[in-house]
């Protein structure tokens, strides 16, 4: 018996195009000896097809779970209760004779987990393609033989074993990530402390310079000019670099000269100044296409919760259907709920939010105060107080509490009509029965004790005081519809015309999953509202993680407001429109589209000691628009996936907390009201969305460059704006075609950087698009000669 071991330890050939959110994978390619025979064709076949499930899965989001036989001959005996199980269990392919002579081949072949499950958190090797980016890398051994297909089983015509590595590399890690061709020309001085990809040309440029101080690939050329008029730009400009260290000009050191040029940099010039920090003409990576974003798109298919927008005409239409999707840590549906017509009339509503949570003292995570004493007046503020004086262990005092906000909020929840937020002082009929029995509930005498005179002034009471008395406040709908004839209109001068958008108040939608309340609706009439006292819609929309005190005191992980999901590594809300009724909004021009607001605290889960983050990825087929400060409180991973990408101020929510913008650039206050001039914003949140292409057909002229990634709609006049995250563009949008010229904006002063937190795994988006890409380690033949 002679054996002969073949060691190789070769980077994998070829990238195969994975389709997934985004994968890139490196294919395997078993080199053959020159003798090799036939069974080794047909076991390094099976060592390929393992190697090609392993991929699929971890495209999926998944990891290979299960057990591995004990041997080979485990596989071919006949005996299948040792046979392992999951993706590591034997499995067989039969290869059919090569001539009429022969006989068919069987390849048995089975898989190792030699990482236990644990992956290994590494960077990719200096020199190669996206060195220096973290990685998490798993390895496996897969093993497979042949026989003949008449043999018995102890005749094995060869044995293979192939050990590999499976690379996760997230796209996320990238300062900025294009499929077509990418222009960073901005005005100010712009440092960028990312990588840089794109599938297309590179073109930089700066009128006061443009430093970048990580590796830039590119499948095509490098230039430095602008690719809308030709400008070039003096040496200087444009710095990169090296891999010591040393910021080198790009003019001088692509070209040999200081003078601008619209010629593109000389490849080998490149290679000697910045050696791997700078690779022209890379193969092209292969990307998804818009569809991943669609209704029946991946992100859709692995959401945790889905939003269907429904724009109606009429007031009280309810604008959108919502299902929530339990899933298991590896994504499998546990459980799917489909919101009552209730609930959804609840969530247009504004949320009666509980005491602890008025109480809390930190000004950035309270979300409302209630009035205070001289708001109340004397006789309300005698009440409050004797309510307050009442011992919180009185249990009875505690009830009649609650269940006059509960009457109130059920009140509140059991109108027809959406009821305008009003900067706190929602206006609606509390002369309700159940309130009434609340109120006379109390006791005359005695702990919690109200006289008559304070009961009748009780009973007289707006929502809003009634509500200050119980310690409590109102905040926002979760969900309004933004463009009906009702409503406050928005422009969108780039798409010039007025656009349907569905509000998601993000504050507001984790209170209400707490704290919020619904009754039983048929048609437009109340057909159970328990005894006037709602029903509770605590964790309707998703499960929540128990108290944490670790996190920041008053936030939403700390108070059990936070969600416990962790499939696909935390919540992915996806937004979309049904495009065969709404035909609109399949074509290239939608008026539809999402608004996030009131998000500085996202529900997920922030790193507390050891732990992992989870955090929020949003995910819309449709143009997103995000409105004021995102992600800035208890930190967390978050992404916005979007046909297109416009940014908003703080300065975009009026006094009802609705984003209004009639025609002209910046916001309105109110209906007919002023224009309001932006604020500074600050947005942690990774992006992908849609961009135009300089200069093509579809959008002629200028795209505005990764300056204008997202897209602005007020008069910035050079106010703040800071961002932390990755630009990603995987298409020109689809939805969306209005140009970069159309906008009437002005710029805003960008403080912008790739967000390092990404570099590690654990703080990526839920769902991040990512490489994956398999490394053979070695590959080990044996055969019977």
């Amino acid at each position: 018996m002679l054996f002969l071991i073949i060691s190789l330890s070769i980077a994998l050939s070829g990238l195969l195009v994975a389709y997934a959110l985004l994968a890139k994978v490196h294919s395997i390619s078993v080199k053959s000896a020159a003798n090799s025979n036939s069974g080794f064709y047909g076991a390094e076949g099976a060592l390929n097809t393992r190697a090609e499930q392993l991929r699929s899965i971890f495209i999926d989001y998944r990891q290979p779970t299960g057990t591995s036989p004990t041997s080979l001959s485990a596989c071919m005996d006949t005996d299948t209760t040792n046979n392992g199980s999951g993706d590591f269990s034997c499995q067989s392919q039969t290869f059919a004779a090569s001539s009429a002579s022969s006989n068919g081949l069987i390849a048995y072949s089975y898989v190792v987990d030699s990482s236990n499950g644990q992956a290994t958190m590494g960077t990719v090797p200096p020199g190669e393609s996206f060195q220096n980016l973290n990685m998490l890398e798993y390895r496996y051994s897969i093993n497979s033989v042949t026989q003949q297909a008449n043999a018995s089983s102890g005749q094995v015509t060869a044995m293979t074993e192939m050990a590999i590595k499976s690379r996760l590399v997230p796209m996320f890690q990238f300062a900025a990530f294009y499929l077509n061709d990418l222009e960073i020309l901005p005005g100010p001085v712009m440092n960028l402390s990312g990588p840089i990809h794109t599938n297309g040309n590179l073109y930089l440029g700066s009128d006061n310079g443009l430093n970048i101080n990580s590796q830039v690939t590119l499948s095509k050329n490098l230039y430095s000019f602008r690719k809308n008029n030709n400008q070039t730009y003096p040496d200087g400009r444009v710095r990169i670099m090296n891999m010591a260290g040393t910021f080198l000009n790009l003019l001088f050191n692509g070209t040999g000269s200081t003078s601008p040029t619209t010629s593109a940099m000389d490849a080998n010039r490149v290679a000697t100044a910045w050696g791997s920090q700078v690779k022209l003409g890379i193969d092209a990576l292969s990307i998804p296409n818009a569809s991943i974003l669609d209704l029946n798109g991946d992100y859709s298919q692995k959401a945790d919760l889905k939003i269907l927008y429904t724009p109606g005409s009429n007031a009280t239409d309810i604008p959108f259907e919502m299902t929530s999707i339990s899933r298991s840590s590896t994504g499998s549906v546990n459980s799917t709920t489909v919101l009552t017509e209730g609930e959804r009339r609840s969530l247009l509503q504004p949320v009666l939010v509980s005491q602890d949570l008025a109480n809390i003292s930190d000004i950035n995570y309270k979300p409302c105060t209630p009035l205070t004493d001289a708001q109340l007046g004397t006789t309300l503020t005698s009440i409050r107080n004797a309510l307050k004086a009442t011992p919180q262990a009185v249990d009875n005092t505690i009830n009649q509490r609650n269940n006059l906000g509960n009457a109130l909020y059920t009140a509140l929840v059991s109108q027809t009509n959406f009821i305008v937020y009003n900067s706190g002082n929602p206006s609606f009929p509390v002369n309700s029965f159940a309130i009434t029995s609340s109120i006379d509930s109390f006791p005359s005498t005695g702990d919690g004790s109200l006289t008559t005179s304070q009961k009748d002034s009780l009973k007289a009471a707006t929502p809003q005081q009634i509500a200050a008395v119980l310690d409590r406040c109102f905040v926002s709908a979760p969900i309004q519809d933004i463009g009906r004839t009702t409503s406050p209109a928005f422009r969108n001068d780039r798409e010039a015309r007025d656009m349907r958008l569905l509000q998601i108040n993000i504050e507001s939608l984790a209170i209400w999953n707490k704290v919020g309340r619904y009754v039983t609706f048929s048609g437009n009439t109340v057909s159970n509202n328990n005894s006037g006292l709602g029903f509770s819609a605590e964790q309707r929309i998703f499960a929540t993680e128990s108290v944490a005190s670790g996190a920041p005191a008053g936030s939403f992980q700390n108070l059990g407001l936070a969600g416990s999901d962790i499939s696909e590594g935390g919540f992915v809300f996806h937004a979309t429109i049904n495009k065969t009724t709404y035909t609109a909004a399949n074509s290239n021009q939608s008026p539809y589209g999402f608004a996030l607001v009131q998000a500085q605290q996202l529900p997920g889960l922030a790193k507390i000691g050891n732990s992992d983050p989870t955090g929020l990825t949003f995910v819309s087929d449709q143009a997103v628009y995000v409105q004021g400060d995102y992600n800035t409180l208890n930190w967390q991973p978050a992404s916005i996936l979007a046909d297109s990408l416009n940014v908003l101020s703080n300065a975009c929510l009026n006094t009802n907390s609705v984003i209004h913008k009639a025609s002209g650039a910046n916001c309105n206050t109110g209906n007919g009201a002023a224009k309001i001039a932006p604020t500074p914003t600050t947005i942690n949140s990774a992006f992908l969305a849609g961009t135009d292409i300089t200069n093509s057909t579809a959008a002629p002229g200028y795209n505005g460059g990764l300056e204008n990634y997202p897209r602005f709609l007020e008069g910035w006049g050079g106010v703040l704006l800071t961002y932390r995250g990755s630009f990603v563009s995987t298409s020109t949008p689809v939805h969306v075609r209005g140009t970069w010229s159309s906008q009437l904006y002005g710029a805003p002063n960008r403080n912008w950087d790739y967000d390092t937190r990404f570099n590690a795994a654990e703080n990526l988006p839920p769902l991040a698009p990512r490489f994956v890409y398999l490394k053979q380690e070695s590959f080990t033949r044996n055969y019977n000669q």
